[in-house]
């Protein structure tokens, strides 16, 4: 099959997991993948209008090679126009959308998402609004390639370890798990920046005031459904506790942290297969803040998983759909349990129990949740053999 892939940014690790993930493993699976930024094509940051230009030429060119059986993007209303994607239909291409962020952004696919065969969110909240703006949806979670994320032979730490930014709720249950004696790496930077800095820069209300147009327009599309609006009080509170409480990130001893780079994608699965466990912190925005948080179950949980890793994360009733507890995955309820299930697992009495975990994780992620298995199930749909 040959397919183009369409994801329009201006470079860094946040976008790069697509070539890593979809992309090489449909490549591995024998479908010629072609992959368009406008970005990279155009030498600069355009609009939609400029970047479906770009696609339009892009489609011209390809189509003289051959014909494309799909058009896969990750598209929001500001890196393409509705109309690029009609004129894809209309030449018998057929597409699908990758939207991940309509949990707390449904509304950035606002005026495409209609003009998609198919469009698959990783989340099963919101898919009323999705909907309510024409769209035929497929609710699916992420996946993870087993050729990237695979276990690898190395000794065992006896830690709990992190892979990414500490801020929020990663930086507060790394800060809980230290000041509790527990043993934690992290793979990224510290939250210095964050927590000790007389700027105050994560705070998020000055964040906001800061960057007044932009954070209004937000609050604008977020108090029309119900997790915009408790991301946004989340914000308000979070602020006011940043600036008069003291919260336990602020605490952080980082000369007991064990800080190391953020690893490449190609290093990620030896990193997790260091660590005796690894911390998953699932709460959206700033949600953290009140008893009962939102979750949103991130990419991260299923590389861990394909990796062989002992993942240590939120209870979330979906994840444990994907992931049976306590034989594939670990949950935690609260802090308290956290530091409780961090202490009995880190044990060497646990190894075994350990052992076993790693094992099922990776056997679960292959038989459930690779990507040509997400890409079938659209196949389906629209016709296609994956």
């Amino acid at each position: 099959m040959r397919i183009l892939h369409y994801c329009a940014h201006s470079g860094g690790f946040i976008y790069d997991w697509h070539l890593y993930h979809m992309v090489d493993e449909l490549r591995w699976a024998g479908h010629e993948v072609i992959y368009c930024n406008p970005v990279e094509i155009m030498g600069r940051s355009g609009n939609a209008q400029e970047y479906s230009q770009v696609l339009r030429d892009e489609v011209e060119r390809l189509l003289q090679a051959g014909t494309i059986d799909l058009f896969f993007g990750t598209i929001t209303d500001v890196t393409l126009l509705p109309e690029a994607i009609d004129d894809l239909r209309a030449r018998g291409i057929v597409t699908v959308n990758l939207s991940t962020d309509d949990y707390s952004h449904p509304f950035r696919v606002r005026n495409v998402a209609s003009r998609f065969d198919v469009n698959w969110s990783t989340v099963r909240e919101n898919l009323d609004i999705i909907r309510s703006y024409g769209a035929n949806v497929i609710m699916m979670p992420w996946g993870a390639n087993p050729r990237v994320f695979t276990p690898v032979q190395v000794p065992e730490d006896q830690v709990i370890g992190f892979m990414g930014t500490t801020y929020g709720a990663r930086a507060r249950s790394i800060a809980v798990l230290q000041q509790a004696g527990v043993p934690v790496r992290v793979h990224g930077s510290a939250p210095d920046a964050f927590y000790k800095s007389s700027s105050r820069v994560n705070n998020p209300l000055s964040r906001a005031v800061n960057n007044f147009s932009e954070s209004w327009q937000r609050v604008r599309d977020g108090i029309g459904f119900s997790a915009g609006r408790a991301c946004i009080s989340s914000v308000i509170w979070r602020s006011v506790l940043e600036m008069f409480g003291s919260l336990p990130e602020k605490q952080l001893d980082n000369s007991k942290v064990e800080y190391l780079p953020g690893p490449r994608f190609e290093d990620f699965s030896r990193c997790i297969s260091a660590m005796a466990l690894s911390l998953g912190s699932i709460e959206l925005c700033s949600t953290y803040v009140y008893k009962s948080p939102l979750l949103f179950i991130r990419l991260r949980e299923f590389e861990v998983a394909m990796s062989g890793g002992v993942h240590l994360v939120n209870r979330f009733p979906e994840l444990e759909e994907y992931f049976e507890p306590d034989r594939e995955m670990l949950y935690y309820d609260s802090l308290e349990e956290l530091v409780d299930k961090a202490r009995f697992y880190l044990q060497t009495d646990q190894d075994k129990a350990r052992q076993r975990i790693r094992e099922q994780a990776r056997a679960r992620s292959l038989s459930d949740h690779t990507w040509l298995a997400r890409f079938r199930r659209i196949g389906d749909q629209v016709g296609l053999s994956f």
